[in-house]
């Protein structure tokens, strides 16, 4: 009786710690690729959201809000790249906005989000965001929201708030 108990437990501790060995294996040869892959795609974002920028470096600085996951300058000082997580209706909203030296936005989108298909979808147009193109902090209070999205509008909004507000902690230091 002992017997057909323990013979089951052993067989699958040894399945367990092969498929966990798997894992770790898979982990260790594709963790590389994925990482080279993200660090292109924000390159690439970067370089759309202020194409005169001749290259980036991150900043890391403290004192900034939560919403700001990195704050990156270009390297010929053309402005900063902020990337700002908010939440929506339908849960996180990741932005990346670039700003210029003079604290207005160069441009403004959206990397990912979670809103329901087709209602937030309008928020994250170019029609919608390049609205806040050339605005500074007090511009972007005239920008009203989309109707039928205005949870999704307003944190697309706070997004940018907090974009220009981390720039003016940033033009200080």
């Amino acid at each position: 009786m002992k017997k057909d108990f323990i013979v089951p437990i052993l067989v699958l501790s040894m399945i367990c710690l092969f498929v966990t060995g798997a894992l770790a294996v898979a982990d260790y040869f594709t963790r590389p690729v994925i990482e080279a892959a993200a660090a292109e795609r924000a390159r690439l974002a970067m370089r759309e959201i202020i194409p005169q920028a001749d290259g980036f470096e991150p900043l890391e600085l403290h004192g900034l809000p939560v919403t700001i996951n990195s704050v990156y300058r270009s390297t010929n000082n053309v402005g900063y790249v902020f990337i700002v997580t908010t939440v929506g209706f339908g849960g996180d909203i990741r932005i990346i906005c670039g700003v210029d030296t003079n604290g207005r936005v160069i441009r403004a989108a959206v990397l990912s989000h979670t809103e329901t298909p087709g209602f937030g979808e309008p928020v994250f147009a170019e029609s919608h965001t390049s609205r806040y193109s050339g605005q500074d902090r007090f511009g972007i209070e005239g920008i009203s929201a989309v109707a039928g999205s205005t949870v999704s509008s307003g944190a697309f909004k706070s997004a940018i708030r907090y974009a220009l507000g981390a720039f003016e902690i940033v033009g200080m230091r």
